[in-house]
């Protein structure tokens, strides 16, 4: 092929881009979309959920609005508090008392006008609604939560994946992708955790106060939905323990004496 042919060909495949999601959008994934890898015709199709816009939630919420999805649902029932904004990043003393959902919506919409992607904000408990969406992230801080959105995923047969911060003093932290169609045979949450059992701190999850934590969970949280995605992964669980410093990728097996991903 001639030079003359090839930088035609260039210009014409950079024109089909732009038609297709806009310059302006195009300049904003740039980056991302030189990865060799990384085929944004998976990703921009999907509609994406994350219930719990809380340590996890939010830096979650902030990658996946980088991704170039379909839809982003922001689902959560509570309010922004003060002691929320140290740690929790989409939030401002000028959303206190409003519902995160709403403020976080505000958030990932101000940083940038024009992207495609639809954001909605629902202010509600996940027990009491309806879950149409193509993939869940559930960053919940409690057990009662997390198994309404692991019965829910299950039952409609939506790939999922929980996040915790599951420490007192050892800050320590977990992923789990449950997605009984590509794992029959892997972990779901009630597997990992028993959800029949309502963990206490005293004084409150104390480590959970530390800045950094929540994205250290949500960073491998996201990596591990976008290569589940694009390459099809064959692990479905990751731990970090700072205070050992030790984290890493593995497959976990569902436990046969915790029924939650069998019989539902």
């Amino acid at each position: 092929m001639s030079p003359y042919m090839s930088q035609v060909r260039l210009i014409f495949l950079l024109y089909s881009m732009i038609q297709k999601i806009g310059l302006k959008e195009r300049i904003f994934f740039d980056r991302m979309l030189r990865i060799p890898w990384m085929d944004h015709e998976k990703l921009k199709n999907l509609r994406v959920g994350v219930i719990g816009l809380g340590n996890i939630g939010c830096p979650v919420a902030i990658m996946l609005y980088g991704l170039g999805l379909k839809e982003l649902w922001l689902i959560d029932k509570d309010e922004v508090e003060l002691s929320n904004i140290q740690r929790q990043f989409m939030y401002t003393e000028k959303d206190l008392r409003k519902p995160k959902a709403v403020a976080a919506k505000e958030f990932l919409e101000g940083r940038f006008k024009g992207l495609s992607t639809k954001v909605e904000a629902v202010v509600a408990d996940v027990r009491f609604i309806d879950l149409d969406l193509d993939f869940v992230f559930c960053c919940v801080d409690n057990n009662k939560a997390r198994k309404a959105v692991l019965e829910k995923c299950l039952e409609n047969q939506i790939p999922l994946i929980d996040t915790g911060l599951e420490f007192y003093e050892s800050q320590a932290g977990h992923v789990l992708l449950v997605d009984k169609q590509r794992f029959p045979e892997g972990a779901c949450t009630n597997c990992y955790l028993d959800l029949s059992r309502e963990v206490e701190y005293k004084g409150g999850c104390i480590a959970a106060g530390i800045p950094y934590s929540g994205a250290a969970v949500a960073a491998p949280a996201v990596a591990m939905f976008v290569h589940h995605i694009i390459k099809g992964i064959m692990v479905n669980f990751y731990f970090v323990d700072f205070n050992s410093m030790q984290s890493g990728f593995q497959f976990l097996k569902k436990r046969n004496s915790y029924k939650v991903c069998g019989d539902v």
